[in-house]
């Protein structure tokens, strides 16, 4: 019976005859085998980096996720948010991911809780009136504060 061996990742098969190669010989083939290797390694980096890529381009454009227009409405102490090192302006409406969109939405409505702690004012205070709109069926006038309450 013979024995069966399996050989390991970092094992090299033998040669048949040893005297067939010369020691440059060897020393070529262990060159190649190295730079075969590299350039594999080096494909399988480019091909991760485009898949990353594209990624990211896709969420940009808006095929991954979703996008929303938001405007920046800030109180008089604040001037723009930063999110991501991205500096979104005071009073600029910025079309961007849903994932932003909620993260500005968050600090726009913390930056007027903190004003109306400071001021010592409730925070319905500084709450913007909408337009009054008028149903064309019933005749009843509809404002923010009615919708509130309902």
């Amino acid at each position: 019976m013979a024995k069966e061996t399996k050989k390991g990742p970092l094992e090299f098969m033998p040669v048949a005859d040893p005297t067939l190669l010369s020691a440059d010989e060897i020393a070529q083939i262990e060159l190649e085998a190295e730079q075969e290797v590299r350039a594999k390694a080096k494909d399988e980096a480019k091909a991760a980096l485009k898949a990353k890529l594209v990624a990211k381009n896709r969420q940009t454009v808006g095929l991954d996720e979703p996008v929303e227009a938001v405007f920046i409405d800030l109180p008089l102490y604040c001037k723009q948010v930063l999110i991501d090192n991205v500096a979104y302006l005071q009073g600029v409406t910025y079309t961007v991911r849903a994932s932003v969109a909620i993260g500005l939405r968050e600090v726009i409505q913390r930056t007027w809780g903190h004003q109306s702690i400071i001021d010592g004012k409730s925070e319905n205070y500084y709450r913007k009136q909408k337009a009054p709109a008028m149903s064309m069926a019933t005749g009843a006038v509809t404002t923010t504060s009615n919708l509130l309450r309902a």
